[in-house]
């Protein structure tokens, strides 16, 4: 059977080459046009090229919804009634939960459009020209590693264990209406360390086919370049504990530098075309973003839905100091504090990676392989604070204390884009005590429910293949 496409508009950029609806991990046909069409035509290779971006944009995943589930299952946010157990950790998130499943499916279907474009240009070679195909193959395989990273450590056992601990199925490949029912579409879950491995794979193969930059301004921050992969990079060796190889990645990031004003440099939408701290963000538009129910601005926005409410736990992290002006990233209405990075409601792009996280990432790195207190790592946590005017790191005598700083100034910097629960598992800290209300008991490292259940739908259709993450 032939892979079919239909086109559409992707935000108010530039044309959408496809978009595509399906089950997990089996697709059904698709009416649209015949792939055969659309890839003997370089300006439709082009098109479907730019549709991998709008599939990214999946409202159920990383159009914003993947980044909250990160931080309602940490420690910064209150448990949200919206997303009900989803946000809890208490036993009661079971595998037939539909916002679970929802994200899942998005994942899985943003994968199979990626792979379909993968085995489609890789079987209509010089269409486009060599160094455009090898630039188009190179952004689906780092868009995938993305895609593979957030299921892996939503879903997967934390990296923290065993490299052996479950992860998540690896699907490498398309499967549509001829063969999604046949033994090898029924694929088990890889390991956390195999997933891990084919996301560094990706990641690799992808930044040597990527030129540094684009010379659109905001193509540069919404379509992959290779400073966006070597940033991932340093995000994925840091979770793997490679710290030699996280701080080769960041080095190799260049170009880019902290804006003295985050709420109008980097989260103002559209972002300004002069950015310089914006790596890789999810376009929006106001005609193509997650809507009011999907969207980061209308779940953090006090003015919006207003969903999700800032944690005691977190506000801590500014006392007394809050002349930081990070905190002026906060809003409070009503006896609460809200998050007002996402001041625009539908429209705000999703985070994915920024300069200052690689910043961090190095600073944690470093401070890993010293000895002692690494002045590097020193310099650049002052580097960061600095930008925010919230005073120089106080002086320590203990390396894991230092640590422990830094992660913090992780919370304090990166809050609400996608990192509150993941930077606490890989570093085996659980939930603490107190976390919406004074008497709410801690939650310790390790936990099965640390990682979301594989949908039931699909691990009842997996006939046994599928194995359900402990404690569901």
């Amino acid at each position: 059977m032939k892979n079919i496409y239909i086109k559409k508009l992707f935000a108010s950029l530039f044309l959408a080459g496809f978009l595509l609806s399906c089950d997990v991990l089996d697709q059904p046909y698709y009416m649209g046009y015949d792939a055969d069409a659309i890839f003997s035509d370089p300006e439709k290779v082009r098109s479907a090229a730019i549709g991998m971006y709008d599939a990214f944009q999946n409202a159920d995943f990383l159009g914003g919804r993947a980044q909250i589930y990160v931080d309602i299952r940490g420690m910064d946010v209150n448990p949200v009634s919206y997303f009900g157990s989803v946000s809890t950790h208490d036993g009661t998130l079971t595998a037939a939960n539909g916002i679970v499943e929802g994200a899942w499916t998005g994942a899985y279907r943003t994968l199979f459009e990626i792979n379909l474009f993968l085995e489609n240009i890789l079987s209509h070679t010089g269409v486009v020209s060599a160094e455009e195909e090898k630039r188009f193959v190179a952004e689906a395989k780092f868009l995938r590693a993305v895609v593979y990273f957030y299921l892996l450590n939503l879903w997967g056992q934390q990296y923290a264990g065993p490299s052996d601990n479950l992860g998540v199925p690896l699907v490498l490949r398309s499967f549509d209406g001829g063969n999604a029912f046949s033994d090898e579409a029924k694929i088990p879950r890889a390991t956390v360390g195999e997933v891990y491995d084919q996301i560094i794979k990706d990641l690799k193969e992808a930044a040597a086919d990527l030129p540094d930059k684009l010379n659109n301004a905001y193509e540069n921050i919404s379509r992959a370049n290779a400073n966006a992969v070597q940033a991932f990079l340093s995000r994925v060796y840091l979770y793997r504990r490679q710290y030699a190889e996280a701080v080769e990645a960041a080095d190799k990031v260049t170009g880019y530098s902290l804006e003295d004003d985050l709420a109008a440099k980097v989260f103002a939408y559209p972002p300004p075309v002069d950015n310089k701290e914006i790596i890789f963000f999810v376009a929006m538009s106001n005609t193509d973003n997650p809507n009011t129910n999907n969207a980061l601005g209308q779940h953090y926005g006090a003015d919006y839905r207003g969903d999700i409410t800032v944690s005691a736990n977190f506000l801590k992290l500014f006392e007394p100091n809050t002349s930081d002006t990070r905190f002026n990233l906060l809003k409070q209405k009503g006896g609460s504090y809200y998050c007002n990075k996402y001041a625009n409601g539908s429209y705000n792009w999703a985070p994915v990676i920024r300069y200052a996280e690689v910043l961090l990432n190095k600073a944690e790195a470093l401070a890993q392989q010293d000895a002692g207190i690494s002045t590097a790592a020193l310099g650049i946590i002052n580097e960061i604070r600095d930008r925010s005017k919230a005073g120089k790191v106080p002086a320590f005598t203990e390396k894991k204390d230092f640590i422990d700083f830094i992660l913090a100034e992780r919370r304090r910097e990166l809050a609400f884009e996608g990192h509150g629960s993941f930077d606490l598992f890989r570093n085996e800290k659980g939930i603490e005590a107190g976390r919406a209300a004074a008497a709410a008991a801690a939650i310790p490292y390790p936990n099965d429910l640390f990682a979301l259940p594989i949908p039931e739908a699909d691990v009842t259709k997996s006939g046994g293949i599928l194995i359900q993450n402990g404690g569901y």
